[in-house]
């Protein structure tokens, strides 16, 4: 019997030690997934920060492209603005030489008519 009885002995040792290395087995197991729990938290909130993050920059996007729209319609409009503007000073410098030149020809007929009274005043002076 008392190799029974230090089979038996040395089961229940071995039986005490394994119920010993599950129980830090599971007390490690537990850190662990508390661990891992707090991590899963700490991502959780950080992702809904980049979330917000990422809403408010698409946000902002599409404040700065509606920005640029506005941008270049205003452009295309100034352009447009500044072509009108372009012609009508073409067309008004048109005028200004139009009417340059009549009045170069007009105080040319007026010299030639000057001229001419000047010539037949000194015509009838000399008759009188």
């Amino acid at each position: 019997m008392s190799v029974t009885h230090e089979v038996t002995t040395r089961l229940l040792t071995v039986q005490a030690r394994l119920d010993e290395s599950d129980a830090q087995a599971m007390k490690g197991g537990r850190k662990t997934v508390t661990k891992l729990e707090q991590r899963v938290r700490e991502l959780e909130v950080e992702l809904e920060t980049e979330q917000r993050r990422f809403q408010e920059t698409e946000k902002n996007m599409r404040k700065q492209e509606k920005r640029v729209k506005e941008l270049a319609l205003q452009a295309e409009e100034d352009r447009k603005a500044h072509e009108q503007f372009k012609n009508t000073v073409d067309n008004l410098q048109q005028k200004v030489k139009t009417y340059k030149r009549q009045v170069e020809e007009a105080v040319s007929r007026v010299h030639a008519v000057v001229s001419f009274s000047c010539w037949c005043y000194s015509l009838t002076v000399i008759a009188v």
